[in-house]
């Protein structure tokens, strides 16, 4: 029995990891859809969603695809009325990822233009989109000024660029210093 005791204690830690990292390739691809949802919705419409939801079910019709597999929540929060983090706001299965366009911060940083004509982004096809925060967020905490819920960052979030790309980045860097170069 100590035996078996010890080779599940030394190999536990391994399943864990592995099904952390089943639950971000999974969110990597949702993004990727999104990312290529969006490129059909601006190719239609010349312009970028006013949501993320806005592309259900016309461009991504499954509404599962909008909720991370590491959501606590499942998507089902308390969303801003900007649509930064628009939760269940708009689709009632829940939304996880932020929209980075409806960010307060997002034209001050010079990334996209205020809403509703949000232009092309300050890298174009490199500028990002939506960002999904809970492979190291346990909960979302609307009252804080940016996505920081009420923890300190230690992990990675993951970027959908414009274009459709998907960028992994180290949560303890703030998102205002991103830079499309030097991420993975």
């Amino acid at each position: 029995m100590a035996i078996i005791s010890l080779l599940v204690s030394l190999t536990f830690p391994t399943f864990v990891k592995a099904k952390a990292s089943a639950r971000e390739v999974a969110c990597i691809s949702q993004l990727h859809q999104i990312g290529l949802a969006m490129l059909m919705y601006r190719s239609d419409y010349g312009e970028l969603a006013p949501h993320l939801s806005t592309l259900y079910p016309s461009y991504c019709p499954d509404a599962s695809v909008y909720v991370c597999p590491s959501d606590s929540q499942e998507g089902r929060i308390d969303g801003d009325a900007y649509g930064y983090m628009e939760g269940d706001m708009y689709l009632p299965s829940g939304v996880s990822y932020t929209y980075v366009p409806n960010w307060k911060y997002s034209p001050q940083l010079g990334w996209w233009r205020r809403p509703p004509r949000y232009g092309e982004g300050k890298w174009q096809e490199a500028t990002p989109l939506a960002v999904c925060h809970w492979h190291w967020a346990r909960k979302w905490v609307k009252t804080l000024d940016t996505p920081g819920w009420g923890e300190s960052p230690k992990g990675r979030l993951l970027i959908l660029a414009a274009g459709g790309t998907v960028y992994r980045a180290r949560a303890e860097v703030p998102l205002g210093e991103f830079k499309p170069s030097g991420y993975e």
